[in-house]
């Protein structure tokens, strides 16, 4: 027995219960000075600083190493902190030692529901952060990623593609006593570009995207960069009375080499051998293999020439104003010389941009850009951007698609790399429902012409037509970013926030759109889904009694979207016998509803779009 006394009390006995005993002491202390409560709320509230110098350093220029060195300072001073809510403790009179709260009478205690509290306050403060970045600040830094990785992926793979073979001319300045004459070295620069890029096989930034560094001070490198091209053109033109004077110079923008230079100065009737010279002379400095002859360009009077250039330098302003001024200038040119295909052909363009914003009758408006652009295919049948004019009339107001086609692959064959063929055509592809087929074309477009707003509004209304709608709003605010005040952006906006069910924003862009009938359209889209079907019923009444005329198309699809299904074919039928636009009326997102009713075929066959009518149709 004794024996196994002994050997109780060796295994077992006072001394293993005292050690517990002083382990239980030393944990109760902890929590009765708070330790354990202070290290909790210490640990919040450093994540919490952590999360929001890894959001904010980045703003002013610091980097990772910034928030690598927040988390070992805060890992650091963790201990310091315990050590001293050990030594000392917070009470009502402030900080004191934990032997003077021994003491008989000493002050009371900081109370420990107090210190909870403050712990769960920060843990809130963690949590409500935590939300707002996951799911507000996050999804904008996503977008900007994605975006800046489209932007340099896609410059990466052109230069792949193009190698060598990538140009962007830009603005020449204006070196003339006359201010004003900007129109004229930007004319210039403009039919330089033209004549380049109908060569096969060379990538030409088209004058949107080299225009848009007009005026800025930036380093060649660096636009070179942006365009994501391999050379650089540029130059100035200095005009007094009949002389002429053009210097350019041609750099190889990896290495800011100046390959090739050259000044011309000749009598203004010599404008178009020294464009044709610049043009011809670029090839072989980029070592370019041409085969066949370099491109020229069409010639006119002198005069002429300056009011059609003034023309072009309004139409570009893209405005109701502008194009005003364009169809002043361009007539006038014509009065002189009426044999310039290209006077004509911005003529019939002119008209078609006033009834795309509403500011020519649609019947009139095309019958007028019809007889223009004829004009200018029986002046110069090889002239491409005739022939993509005339393809747009096809399709929109004659709706023969086969036509349509006929031209747009003409116009491609003349001007392979025409930014303004590829995103016309790409509005084809979309009518005829073959939206990955308009995406590429679209895509294609924005390579060589990477800041056209336009082109990104195309882009956002066939990724919204596909179902895309994230990628469709983000390339609607490239749209706008690009362009703030253009309608057609604002448009698509708006379309794409109602298919999100944002009609609140929507009823915000929708205010912005020139255009009175589609603003109206979209306003009453916004209404309805709003709930407001009084204001709803308002904005339709306007856009019937003040627009239906050329707005048929538009009142069917309102009435689509509101399930009013005998309205919205009897508007569509109107549109049809009417020969009014029908958009690209086979994708239309908002006319989804139609498509089960036995009514949906008959109508897209009426306007040749029914399946086995486009079935063979070849872009």
């Amino acid at each position: 027995m004794p024996v196994f006394g002994s050997l109780n009390a060796g295994m077992g006995g006072a001394p293993g219960c005292n050690c517990y005993s002083t382990g239980m002491s030393f944990l109760g202390e902890l929590k009765r000075r708070n330790v354990i409560r202070v290290a909790m709320a210490y640990v919040v509230a450093a994540w919490l600083i952590i999360q929001v110098v890894e959001t904010i350093f980045p703003a002013f220029g610091f980097g990772p190493g910034s928030v690598r060195i927040a988390v070992i300072v805060l890992a650091i001073m963790l201990i310091p902190v315990l050590v001293l809510s050990w030594v000392f403790e917070i009470t009502p009179d402030g900080l004191r030692r934990e032997s003077e709260l021994e003491r008989p009478g000493a002050v009371a205690r900081f109370p420990k529901q107090r210190l909870d509290r403050i712990t769960m306050v920060l843990l809130a403060l963690a949590l409500g952060y935590f939300a707002i970045d996951k799911f507000v600040i996050d999804p904008v830094r996503d977008r900007q990623l994605v975006e800046a990785a489209r932007r340099e992926g896609r410059s990466e793979i052109v230069l792949e593609a193009f190698g060598e073979n990538s140009i962007a001319v830009l603005p020449f300045v204006n070196l003339s006593p006359d201010p004003d004459q900007d129109f004229f070295s930007d004319g210039i620069t403009e039919e330089i570009l033209n004549l380049l890029a109908r060569i096969p096989d060379l990538r030409v930034i088209s004058r949107t995207s080299a225009f848009s560094f007009k005026g800025r001070n930036m380093k060649i490198g660096d636009i070179a960069r942006e365009l994501g091209v391999r050379y650089i053109l540029e130059g100035s033109v200095r005009q007094a009375d009949d002389r002429v004077r053009i210097t350019t110079q041609l750099i190889e923008t990896s290495s800011d080499r100046h390959v090739w230079s050259e000044s011309y100065e000749r009598k203004l009737d010599d404008i178009f051998a020294i464009e044709d010279e610049i043009a011809a002379s670029v090839l072989p400095a980029i070592e370019y293999q041409l085969t066949g002859r370099p491109p020229t360009a069409a010639r006119t009077d002198p005069a002429a020439y300056a009011l059609y250039l003034q023309g072009l330098y309004f139409f570009l302003q893209r405005t109701a104003a502008g194009l005003d001024r364009a169809i002043e200038h361009v007539t006038r040119a014509i009065e002189i010389d009426p044999g310039y295909a290209p006077s004509w052909t911005l003529l019939g363009s002119a008209y078609i941009n006033q009834v795309n914003l509403g500011k020519r009758p649609f019947a009139g408006g095309y019958r007028q850009a019809t007889e223009a652009i004829d004009r200018a295919l029986a002046l110069a049948p090889d002239y491409a951007l005739a022939h993509s004019a005339r393809a747009w009339i096809a399709m929109a107001r004659d709706r023969d698609y086969v036509a349509a086609a006929g031209h747009f692959r003409r116009a491609r064959l003349l001007a392979p790399n025409n930014a303004v063929v590829l995103g016309n055509n790409s509005v084809l592809a979309v009518r005829l429902g073959r939206l990955e087929d308009a995406l590429r074309l679209t895509e294609r477009s924005i390579e060589l012409d990477p800041v056209n707003s336009v082109d990104y509004g195309n882009r956002a209304d066939q990724l919204m037509r596909l179902g895309r709608l994230a990628e469709a709003e983000q390339a609607a605010r490239k749209s706008l970013e690009l362009s703030p005040g253009m309608s057609y952006a604002h448009a698509n906006q708006a379309r794409v926030l109602l298919l999100q069910e944002q009609p609140a924003a929507a009823l915000e862009e929708a205010e912005a759109i020139e255009n009175e009938a589609s603003r109206q359209a979209l306003t009453a889209l916004a209404w309805y889904d709003l709930g407001d079907h009084e204001a709803a019923d308002r904005a339709l009444a306007v856009l019937r009694d003040q627009h239906a005329p050329d707005a048929a198309y538009l009142l069917g699809l309102v009435h689509a979207w509101r399930h009013e299904i005998d309205e919205a074919f009897t508007w569509l039928n109107r549109a049809i016998e009417e020969e009014q636009s029908l958009f690209g009326i086979r994708t239309e997102p908002f006319l989804q509803v139609l498509h089960d009713d036995p009514r949906w075929e008959e109508t897209l066959e009426k306007v040749g779009l029914g399946e086995r009518q486009i079935a063979e149709i070849e872009l």
